[in-house]
């Protein structure tokens, strides 16, 4: 990491209450794969309010933290959120990994 002295500047955009994505991950055993449970958070005053809940929630389980970048309202749990994340915290266990996701056998 660099860090560089800089001057003030205005954004082109900003979001003054964020919402705010939390997938926490878990994984039962070495062979089986990565579960997810995913939580859209709105009305947080501060990502040190979201990170209380995160601590609440966890149960020993990891987790990544993402504001979302623009405005999307809330759907029905079968729709997917499409805002674009911008991660704060943790990390996607299966980044860099190849899953498996399908086996044909012949029967």
């Amino acid at each position: 990491m660099q860090a560089f002295e800089t001057v003030h500047a205005e954004p082109r955009d900003s979001v003054e209450s964020p919402g705010f994505r939390v997938n926490f991950w878990q994984r039962p055993s070495p062979e089986t794969a990565w579960s997810l449970d995913a939580y859209f958070l709105s009305g947080a005053q501060d990502v040190d309010e979201v990170l209380r809940w995160v601590d609440e929630h966890a149960q020993g389980r990891r987790f990544e933290v993402f504001a979302e970048m623009e405005v999307e309202q809330v759907k029905a749990f079968a729709e997917p959120r499409t805002t674009p994340l911008l991660r704060l915290l943790g990390e996607d266990p299966n980044a860099g990994e190849s899953a498996e996701i399908g086996r044909f056998v012949e029967v």
